[in-house]
């Protein structure tokens, strides 16, 4: 092989190296990200579920209400 032809080879393989460790650090970023909305995401879940809990003890109270004053 020819002293070229390794110089070549290096070059893309040091280019090879810089776009694994870029994506590495992407792929790092996004699992990041990931993990603080599926935080965000069970968080709303659970203030949501709370909200229809709340609802429905007001219907029911209001029910009591009107059986109550009818």
């Amino acid at each position: 092989m020819q002293k070229s032809e390794i110089q070549n080879l290096q070059l893309k393989i040091e280019k090879l190296l810089r776009v694994h460790e870029s994506l590495r650090e992407q792929n790092q970023a996004m699992r990041a990200a990931e993990a603080e909305w599926q935080s965000e995401r069970a968080k709303l879940m659970q203030q949501n579920e709370i909200a229809r809990r709340k609802v429905n003890e007001m219907i029911t109270r209001l029910q009591t209400l009107e059986r109550n004053s009818g």
